[in-house]
């Protein structure tokens, strides 16, 4: 292959981006496929792969399921999304705060975080399309939020410091805001960060919306779609293998249900989200609104206060949408991971969690807990309604890495899976916190490493724990 110095490479470029996009690119195919690195030849310079006859069983649709789904739909034969619950109802993701944004905690860029926040900007609109197309106008409206949307209060003297240096660092993304812009945003006394281009995603919506976008995909195929509604067991997944060339298993914690998978490097985390009646009224003296909450932007810092509708409750007695705040964490740990039985595949599944659960839950330590931090995130809280229901759902964590916690994605040598598929199998899990940024770029790398056998495709990062295995 010919080689390409660096003052070649920047010309290239150049031309690439501002006078010639067909040369540029030519060169590029031909001059640099060689030389660049093969994570970086083959994410930016492979061409779309050609469509086959596999036919995929994907179990699970949530956030990794329905991305990995999405993807196939047009260059496969046939992808089945095997999930008890119907879409936009799986358990974790849908119940997720939908803060779409590339930063970690400290403000500084997620791992693959702009690759990762394009891509899930681009389904986000073929899932809003999808919903107007199919005639839920309501669930469109709902589904994202304007740019912006995303706040960071600073509550201590360190905040301060650390969040203006952030905002001077990466000023495309943060802005500082003082005393009086912050009372603008926010309604209260404050000062903090705005994420610039953020979005608060309702997530039944945009779930729900991404099947609807896969269903136009497929008709417009050669690509045979179905969700079948069938439990994330072994044996379900073992007699799949018989119709299928391809399993995923992108169940989230129902990777439970298969022991081979036990050494995985991953924790289970049980999220739960309050869920506070948004009182305000427009029209209404301020006076006779100091006491109920009122919030346009989502306020993050370790755990969250996000304005929404509640969707499965979505009318209240004069057939408004009901307004409210989901004050939410992922926090909890839990023990003796892969035996506890409230995961998907291994113990009851279940659509609305009923009232005598929600009283037993309601005087729960984690609850109360979770409660007072999001009144010292949002304090107009403390005069607000108590919460009228709450909602959970389990996350797949992994460890830890100098990247921060990465998903795992990739294929599973037979002897690593539950013994009797005959598929070739691929796993998609740890999305964990950062599940709304990395779905979509990832399942489209792992779109293309199944129509292609090749895991190059995948970043290496995510590959590495299973390799270790």
């Amino acid at each position: 292959m010919p080689f390409i110095s660096r003052t070649a490479l920047i010309a290239t470029l150049f031309l690439f981006y501002c006078f010639k996009p067909d040369m540029a690119h030519s060169l590029l195919l031909h001059g640099l496929r060689g030389s660049l690195p093969v994570c970086l030849s083959k994410s930016l310079l492979s061409s779309k792969p050609e469509p086959s006859n596999l036919k995929v069983a994907v179990v699970g649709g949530g956030l990794a399921g329905l991305s990995t789904a999405w993807h196939l739909t047009g260059l496969v034969k046939q992808v089945s999304i095997f999930d008890p619950r119907p879409p936009g109802q799986a358990e974790a993701s849908a119940v997720a705060g939908g803060l779409l944004h590339p930063l970690t905690p400290k403000n500084r860029l997620l791992w693959c975080g702009l690759r990762g926040f394009e891509a899930t900007s681009r389904l986000v609109v073929s899932s809003k399309t999808a919903l107007s197309n199919y005639g839920d106008t309501a669930g469109a409206s709902r589904l994202q939020s304007a740019p912006g949307a995303i706040l960071r209060p600073a509550l201590t003297s360190q905040h301060v410091i650390d969040f203006q240096a952030a905002a001077k660092r990466l000023p495309n993304w943060l802005k500082w805001l003082n005393g009086e812009e912050w009372e603008q945003k926010v309604g209260v006394p404050g000062h903090g960060l705005l994420l610039r281009q953020s979005a608060i995603l309702s997530m039944p919506d945009y779930l729900r919306g991404l099947w609807l976008s896969s269903q136009a995909r497929a008709e417009r195929s050669y690509t045979a779609l179905t969700w079948e509604s069938s439990l994330f067991t072994a044996d379900c997944v073992k007699q799949s293998g018989a119709k299928y060339d391809v399993v995923v298993l992108a169940s989230g914690a129902g990777i439970r249900a298969f022991p081979e998978l036990e050494h995985l490097p991953v924790e289970f985390v049980r999220g739960r989200t309050l869920l506070v009646a948004d009182e305000s009224k427009g029209g209404v003296e301020p006076s006779e609104q100091e006491s109920a909450p009122s919030l346009q932007c989502a306020l993050l810092c370790g755990e969250y206060v996000v304005p929404g509708v509640d969707t499965e409750m979505c009318s209240d007695a004069e057939g408004k949408e009901r307004r409210v705040l989901r004050c939410g964490s992922t926090r909890e740990y839990l023990r003796d991971s892969w035996h506890v039985q409230d995961g998907i595949g291994v113990g009851k599944m279940g659509g609305r969690r009923t009232e005598e659960w929600f009283q037993s839950e309601k005087n729960d330590g984690e609850i109360a807990s979770l409660r007072r931090k999001a009144e010292s995130i949002y304090p107009p809280l403390r005069q607000g309604p108590e919460a009228y229901r709450v909602t959970s759902g389990t996350r797949v964590a992994t460890r830890r890495s100098n990247l921060g916690k990465l998903p795992i994605v990739g294929r599973l040598e037979q002897t690593k899976v539950a013994e009797g598929i005959k598929a070739e199998t691929w796993l998609f899990t740890g999305l964990g916190g950062r599940g709304v940024v990395h779905h979509g770029f990832l399942g489209e790398c792992l779109a293309q490493a199944i129509l292609t056998g090749d895991e190059t495709h995948l970043p290496s990062e995510v590959r590495a724990p299973l390799q270790r295995l």
